[in-house]
């Protein structure tokens, strides 16, 4: 292992690629191109190179955004140095693109009215109602009884009692007066009998 290899391998670096020449050593790490020298150590990020051209003073520039690194052209031989270069440019691009933010994403689009939910309804507390008390069913209505025949009783009575006595008196009007006028008699008779009959059947139609 060589002194600038052996540096390197002290500083923790993990190479993808090295060059190592009597001047110096190159090594491309994940994310920067590394040149160690008798100077120190150089660095510039992969993302950031642009292009490599030769410079003066006998050097090779690798150009950035905002730095460059100067690799001196006695410190490899030159058609290694050429051909590591060349298998440069596919660790640049990975490290760019591993770099470069993801696009946004476009603003999604509003949704249709007739798409969007509305908003939940609140629920009502529930009340419970007493149950309304039934109504009670029609009572028939009665029609009043037929008027009873006792309010008459009381008179049957008296004209059972008349007609008794007009029969009691013709019978012994006929008894107590055997002589008398025959048409006397007669009258008397019937007209006993008459009022006797008229009160018996007054007192029968009164019940």
């Amino acid at each position: 292992m060589g002194k600038y290899e052996a540096e390197l391998a002290r500083l923790g670096e993990s190479p993808l690629l090295k060059l190592e020449g009597p001047g110096g050593i190159l090594a491309v790490t994940e994310r920067e191109l590394v040149f160690l020298d008798e100077g120190g150590v150089r660095r510039i990020a992969l993302a950031q190179i642009r292009r490599v051209a030769r410079g003066e003073g006998g050097v090779v520039r690798v150009q950035g955004e905002e730095a460059f690194l100067d690799i001196p052209l006695k410190a490899f031989p030159v058609e290694e140095l050429k051909g590591f270069l060349e298998g440069l440019k596919p660790h640049v691009a990975r490290a760019r693109k591993a770099t470069q933010a993801p696009p946004p994403k476009p603003p999604e689009p509003p949704k249709p009215v007739w798409e969007e939910e509305p908003p939940p309804v609140p629920k009502a507390p529930s009340v419970e109602l007493a149950p309304e008390p039934e109504a009670p069913p029609p009572q028939p209505v009665q029609s009043p009884p037929p008027p009873t025949r006792e309010g008459r009783a009381p008179l049957a009575l008296p004209l059972r009692l008349v007609a008794l006595l007009s029969l009691a008196y013709a019978v012994a009007f006929l008894a107590l007066n055997p002589g008398a006028d025959p048409w006397a008699q007669i009258g008397a008779a019937l007209g006993g009998l008459g009022l006797a009959l008229t009160a018996w059947s007054a007192s029968t139609s009164s019940r």
